[in-house]
């Protein structure tokens, strides 16, 4: 069981070529995959995308990949001197209008902003591929590691609601028997403080069964219980899960839902409530899992 949350780095060095991936996944209800690329490895949007579908299944997923140039072999090195001869220019000006002796030096020059660019010498498709997959594949490692981690928290957290919940419906057990006597009590008592209605004995003894009969809550218990079983059995096992507990749980909420309505008594009112809170906790956590 995982997690749609986390993070995570990978690096890699080839042939003069060094890559930094980081991928970040959130929830989201389908799989949304965002990358963004330094202008040398656009071209490999499509099969980064592809690698990455591969690896997740669900989630918002975003991968970013730097390039650092600081070890690249250079092609050469471009001298601007149209913008050399500006500055030197500007600091003539200065050092005449200041009054101050001098001019500007070479090694002073040469390290203003943009009078030397290094041209990187461009790697082949496949070393850039080579290095951005690696880097991509140490990244999802980490990030489905993190995902793992906080999934095992969800499961956690999901068994200790089953358990309350589990206990609510146990409870609810004894009350299912009682529940067509106490509708049937509960008619009758009010039918006997109107006594200007007339009705047919036959028909109105039909209606007080057909009444007890829908508060009848022993379907709704034995499924309810059902549904948790189930859910224990799905947060057991690998893979995309999610959207499978997600319909289970609201299968779950339309049981305890339909047990409130049918309540003929106080307690079995709680026990719905009960029920209908816990799902409600469970339901919320399912959001971020896989």
């Amino acid at each position: 069981m995982r997690s749609m949350t986390g993070y995570g780095r990978g690096h890699s060095s080839k042939e003069g070529v060094n890559l930094t991936a980081e991928v970040k996944t959130v929830n989201h209800r389908y799989l949304d995959i965002s990358v963004r690329l330094p202008r040398p490895l656009q071209a490999l949007e499509v099969p980064l995308r592809k690698r990455l579908s591969e690896r997740f299944s669900r989630g918002r997923v975003e991968l970013s990949i730097t390039q650092d140039l600081a070890g690249a072999q250079a092609a050469l090195v471009s001298a601007n001197l149209p913008l050399a001869h500006e500055y030197a220019q500007a600091a003539q000006q200065i050092a005449q209008a200041a009054g101050i002796k001098g001019a500007l030096k070479l090694n002073t020059l040469v390290t203003l902003p943009d009078v030397l660019t290094l041209i990187p010498l461009d790697p082949q498709a496949d070393v850039l591929l080579d290095a951005a997959n690696e880097a991509l594949d140490l990244a999802c490692d980490a990030a489905q590691e993190d995902r793992e981690r906080e999934g095992s928290q969800l499961k956690s957290f999901l068994e200790q609601h089953l358990d309350a919940l589990e206990e609510a419906v146990s409870q609810l057990g004894p009350q299912a028997a009682q529940q067509p006597v106490l509708a049937r009590e509960k008619l009758q008592k009010r039918l006997a403080s109107m006594p200007e209605v007339q009705a047919d004995p036959q028909r109105l003894a039909q209606e007080i069964a057909l009444f007890a009969d829908r508060c009848d809550i022993a379907e709704e218990i034995n499924r309810l219980g059902a549904h948790c079983a189930q859910m224990r059995i799905l947060i057991e096992k690998d893979g995309s899960i999610g959207r499978d507990l997600d319909f289970l749980c609201q299968e779950m909420n339309r049981e305890a839902n339909t047990i409130c309505s049918k309540s003929a008594s106080l307690a079995v009112t709680r026990l719905g409530l009960v029920c209908k809170g816990e799902v409600d906790k469970i339901k919320e956590q399912l959001q971020n899992v896989e």
